[in-house]
C-alpha cells in the first residue's frame, strides 16, 4: 500500500480546505482500529476516517457508513468527552512524515476554551491515534497504549510526555539542486539498487512513488550508480525537479492502479471518473495500489484518475473491501464444493470396487456349476479336482471347499455367494452412475465459481448449493437454533422468505456480445445456463456446449432463421471454450445444435441437458482473443 508522505501531504491540504473551521458533531469507533470524526463544515456533513489497522492505516474522508457497537470503546468515550462540539482549527503534517496533527478547540469541564490535538501516526504495524494536551505536551489517551516493555524509545500512556517517533534526515524533492544531486545519491550507496537510494535520500516517497520517479528518468529500479554518467544524473535531476515543483505548488494527480488491464469506469482510460463500487475480478479489475502522482510506469488502461486524493482513497478502500469480500465468499463456496467433490470421489471408488467384485464373481458361479455337475463323483473334503467342461481342452480345476459341507452344499454356497456379489454389483453400478452424475454437477458448480463476475452471481451459486442440500438454508438454521426469541425468528423468517421469492422471480443476468450482426449470449453458472437455454433461447437459435466437459451454455440468436456464418459459430465456440474447464487445454471440441434439439430430462439438476442432431467444431483461444471478442 502506497500511503506515503506525498499522499499525507495532499490529504492535509485537502482537509484544511474542506474541514478547517468546521465543528465536530460526533465521534464514532466502528471497530478497534478505526475512528470516524463527523464534522460539519461549509454547510455539509463530512466523515473523516482515521485507521490504525496495520495493513490499511490511513486518513481520508469517506462516504461509507459503518455500523457501530452498542457499547463504545474507552478511547471513543475519551474522544467524545474532549472533542465533540469542538471547532477544527487546522491540519498539520510533520515535515513529509506520515504523522498528522488535527488541532481542535473545545470547551473543558470548566467551560474554558482549550486546544486538543489528535495525532494520527500512520506507520504500518506501529500506527496509532493519540490524543494530546498541546499546552502541557502530555498524552490524554491513545488507541493503543505502548509500555516500556514494548518500546524503550517512548511510552504512549495517559499522563506521559508525548514524544514524536524518530525521524530520518531526508531532503524534500523541491530542495534538490543540479550541482548536489550526484554527490548526494552516491553518498547513499554506489552498489545499492536505485530505488533504495532514492527512498533513503528523499523525503515523503514510498516504494511506488520512487519507482515512478525512476521511470520518469528513464531508468530501472534495479540499476546501480556504479555505471551512471553525467547524463544519467541530469535525467534523474530533471525528473526530481519536475515532480518536486508540482508538489510544492500543490499539484496532485491521484490515481488507482489495477492488477489487470481494465478500462476505467469513466469511459476513457486514465481520465477523471467515478470509481465503480463493485470492483471485482473479471468486471472492473481489482484495485492493486494508489498514488498521489500519475503512475506513468503502468499502461493507461490499468489506471484511473481522480479529482481528489480523498475521493481516490475512499474509492480504493471501498473497492478493495468489496473485492476482499468477493474473494472470501468465493473461497468459502470453493471449500464446500471441494469437500463434496472429495466425498463423491471416495464414494465412487468404493462403488467401482464393488462393481469389479461382481465381475470377478463369475468364477464363483463357475465353481458352483462344476461342483453341481460332478457332485456324485466327489467326496467331502477341503478341495475338489473337477474337469472344466467349459474349457475346450478339458483342463482340471481345483476348487476350494468347506470340509464340513458336502460337495452339493458347497455348490449351493458358491451359487449363493455369486448371487449376493452380483446383486451388490448391480446396485453399486446404479449408485456409481448416480455418483458420477453428482460429481459432474459439482464440477459444473466449481466451473461457475471461476466465471462469476460479482457478488450477485456468487449469491446465485450459493442459492443453488442450498437448493441442492449442500448448504443449510437460513430458515433451517433458524429452526435448529430453537425458539429463544420467537418474534425475532418470525421476522427473520418473513424476511428470508421475501428474499427467496425475489431471488427466484428475478431473471439472472447473462453475458452478451454482438458479433457480425448476431447476438451471442452465455451463462456464468447453472442457473443462468438453465434460464438461457430453456427460457431465453427460441427455435432456430444455435446452442453450443463444450463436448463432455462442464462449460457455459452459449446461444447464437437467430430470430430470422438465417444461415449462421461459420466464423460466427467459431466466435461463439471460443466464448464457450473460454468458459469451460478446458480453456487452457488447447484445441477442444465444442458441440452445437439447434435449440429445438436440446431438452432437459425430468428431474435433471440445474444446467444439465441432453441434445441430439449436433455438429462439432474444434477451436482454440486465449485471453487476448477473448478480450477482443468481448469488446
Amino acid at each position: 500500500m502506497a500511503y506515503d508522505g506525498l499522499v499525507m501531504r495532499g490529504i492535509t491540504q485537502e482537509c484544511n480546505k474542506l474541514l478547517a473551521g468546521g465543528r465536530v458533531d460526533k465521534v464514532t469507533q466502528p471497530n478497534k482500529n478505526e475512528i470516524i470524526l463527523h464534522i460539519r463544515s461549509q454547510g455539509k456533513n463530512h466523515k473523516l476516517l482515521l485507521s490504525a489497522l496495520a495493513q490499511e492505516a490511513r486518513i481520508h474522508l469517506t462516504s461509507t457508513t459503518a455500523p457501530n457497537p452498542d457499547q463504545p470503546p474507552v478511547f471513543c468515550m475519551v474522544l467524545r468527552k474532549h472533542l465533540e462540539g469542538g471547532r477544527v482549527l487546522s491540519f498539520e503534517q510533520q515535515g513529509l512524515d506520515r504523522i498528522l496533527y488535527i488541532n481542535i478547540q473545545s470547551l473543558d469541564e470548566f467551560g474554558d476554551l482549550k486546544e486538543k490535538r489528535l495525532i494520527a501516526e500512520i506507520m504500518g504495524k506501529h500506527s496509532n491515534l493519540i490524543l494530546v494536551d498541546p499546552a502541557k505536551g502530555r498524552i490524554i489517551d491513545s488507541l493503543r497504549r505502548i509500555t516500556a516493555a514494548v518500546s524503550r524509545y517512548r511510552q504512549v500512556l495517559p499522563g506521559e510526555q508525548y514524544l514524536p517517533p524518530p525521524s530520518k534526515e531526508k531532503l524534500p524533492l523541491w530542495l534538490e539542486t543540479e550541482e548536489a544531486v550526484a554527490g548526494r545519491l552516491m553518498a547513499a550507496g554506489l552498489s545499492k539498487a536505485l530505488d533504495q537510494v532514492i527512498l533513503s535520500t528523499y523525503d515523503g516517497l514510498g516504494p511506488l512513488s520512487a519507482q515512478e520517479l525512476i521511470h520518469r528518468a528513464g531508468k530501472s529500479p534495479v540499476d546501480t550508480l556504479e555505471y551512471f554518467g553525467q547524463a544519467d544524473y541530469l535525467r534523474l535531476f530533471q525528473a526530481i525537479a519536475a515532480l518536486g515543483g508540482e508538489l510544492q505548488e500543490g499539484i496532485y494527480q491521484p490515481e488507482i492502479y489495477f492488477q489487470s488491464g481494465q478500462t476505467s469506469q469513466a469511459g476513457q482510460p486514465g481520465q477523471p471518473g467515478q470509481f465503480s463500487q463493485a470492483v471485482l475480478p473479471g468486471q472492473s479489475g481489482t484495485p492493486k495500489d494508489f498514488s498521489a502522482i500519475a503512475l506513468t510506469l503502468y499502461p493507461e488502461k490499468q489506471r484511473q484518475r481522480f479529482s481528489s486524493l480523498n475521493e481516490m482513497l475512499d474509492a480504493y478502500f471501498r473497492g478493495r473491501g468489496t473485492a476482499n469480500l468477493f474473494r472470501q465468499k468465493q473461497s468459502d463456496l470453493e471449500q464446500i464444493i471441494r469437500r463434496e467433490q472429495e466425498r463423491c470421489r471416495k464414494k465412487a471408488g468404493l462403488q467401482a470396487e464393488a462393481v469389479l467384485e461382481g465381475q470377478e464373481a463369475q468364477k464363483w458361479q463357475l465353481h458352483g456349476q462344476l461342483l453341481m455337475a460332478s457332485h456324485y463323483q466327489l467326496k467331502q473334503g477341503p478341495e475338489a479336482a473337477v474337469t472344466d467342461f467349459y474349457d475346450p481342452e478339458g483342463k482340471t480345476v481345483t476348487i476350494p471347499m468347506d470340509p464340513q459341507l458336502s460337495p452339493l452344499e458347497n455348490a449351493q454356497a458358491y451359487f449363493h455367494r455369486y448371487q449376493k456379489a452380483r446383486q451388490k454389483a448391480e446396485k453399486a453400478r446404479i449408485y456409481y452412475e448416480e455418483t458420477m452424475e453428482e460429481l459432474a454437477y459439482l464440477d459444473s458448480l466449481a466451473l461457475s465459481l471461476t466465471t462469476v463476475t460479482g457478488l450477485p452471481e456468487l449469491a446465485e451459486v450459493r442459492s443453488e448449493l442450498q437448493e441442492a442440500g449442500y448448504i443449510k438454508s437460513a430458515d433451517k438454521e433458524d429452526r435448529q437454533k430453537g425458539s429463544r426469541n420467537k418474534n425475532a425468528n418470525k421476522k427473520t423468517g418473513a424476511k428470508n422468505a421475501g428474499h427467496k421469492t425475489a431471488d427466484k422471480t428475478k431473471e439472472p443476468s447473462l453475458g452478451s456480445l454482438s458479433y457480425e450482426g448476431f447476438t451471442i449470449l452465455y451463462g456464468h453458472n447453472n442457473r443462468q445456463n438453465d434460464h438461457l437455454t430453456m427460457k431465453v433461447a427460441k427455435s432456430g437459435d444455435l446452442w453450443l456446449h463444450a463436448q463432455k466437459i462442464p462449460s457455459s451454455h452459449v446461444i447464437i440468436r437467430n430470430p430470422d432463421k438465417l444461415d449462421i456464418p461459420e466464423r460466427v459459430i467459431e466466435a461463439a465456440a471460443k466464448i464457450c471454450l473460454w468458459h469451460s474447464q478446458a480453456k487452457a487445454a488447447g484445441r477442444t471440441a465444442v458441440d452445437f445444435a439447434k435449440r429445438q434439439n436440446v431438452w432437459k430430462p425430468k428431474g435433471a439438476k440445474p444446467g444439465m441437458v441432453l441434445y441430439e442432431q449436433y455438429q462439432t467444431i474444434y477451436v482454440t483461444t486465449d485471453e487476448e482473443e477473448i478480450e477482443r471478442l468481448l469488446s
